[in-house]
Formats: structure tokens, C-alpha cells, sequence
């Protein structure tokens, strides 16, 4: 079953960024730890409707959240046009 990924906007700063362009380069999945000040602005990223809720769900309540993008993920986003791979 293939998995529906959902635009969705994350500011991440500058160590996240370099942090995706490693697991990027590595093909290999990554976790970022995300602040609820950055969750619904900035880059967009896909990612599943169940990630969304949780990203939500963390930012209503003022917490952070662990994202967990797999290495299918990070390759769709980057081929969508995702400006940090380039």
C-alpha cells in the first residue's frame, strides 16, 4: 500500500537543515527534534496525515515532538522541489 504524504510547513533551523542533507546524501532515515515555534511555518515538507496530527497536536498543547522521516520521505520531499536539497 503506497503512503499519501501531506504538504506541511516546518521551519527548521540550521542544524536540522544540515542534519537532512547528511541522511539525505546517506539515504538513510533521520529524527529531528522540533519546537512547537517552528512547526507550521517555514519549509515544506510531506509528510503522513498521522505526522501532521501529532506536529499539530504538540504546537496546540506549547511541546516539542520528534519527527521521524523515513528515506522514502526525505527522497519525495527533495524531488517536490524542497529548497534545503538544493
Amino acid at each position: 500500500m503506497a503512503t499519501n504524504y501531506v504538504p506541511f510547513k516546518i521551519a527548521l533551523t540550521d542544524g536540522q537543515k544540515k542534519k537532512l542533507q547528511k541522511a539525505f546524501a546517506a539515504k538513510s532515515a533521520v529524527t529531528l527534534r522540533v519546537k512547537p515555534e517552528q512547526i507550521g511555518r517555514g519549509d515544506e515538507f510531506l509528510l503522513t496525515r498521522t505526522q501532521i496530527s501529532k506536529m499539530k497536536k504538540a504546537a496546540s498543547e506549547r511541546r516539542g515532538a520528534d519527527l521521524k522521516m523515513s528515506k522514502t520521505q526525505i527522497e519525495k520531499t527533495a524531488q517536490r522541489g524542497g529548497s534545503i536539497f538544493s
